[in-house]
């Protein structure tokens, strides 16, 4: 029914098929530790994901809150100034 020379070419087209295949995933998708087989290691990647996330959010909420104490503290001692300046010296 099949001749060897179809086999051949059909032997050849599978493994040029895997070829692609396995270039395919090497160079199309990074290698992510959040996709991995192992438990440990997808555990310590998600882990290590939230920490980054965590650490910028607080960086931005840290700067926001400076500058606010800042704004807050420079009118609070312009507000003591003129409190004390009222008073009678003693």
């Amino acid at each position: 029914m099949y001749t060897d020379q179809d086999i051949a070419n059909l032997v050849a087209r599978v493994q040029q098929l895997e070829q692609q295949l396995a270039s395919r995933t090497l160079g199309g998708q990074p290698q992510l530790g959040i996709t991995s087989k192992n438990f440990l290691t997808r555990a310590f990647s998600a882990w290590g994901l939230t920490f980054v996330a965590q650490l910028l959010i607080s960086i931005g909420l840290t700067c926001i809150m400076v500058i606010i104490s800042l704004i807050l503290g420079a009118s609070l001692i312009d507000l003591i100034g003129n409190v004390t300046q009222n008073f009678p010296q003693f």
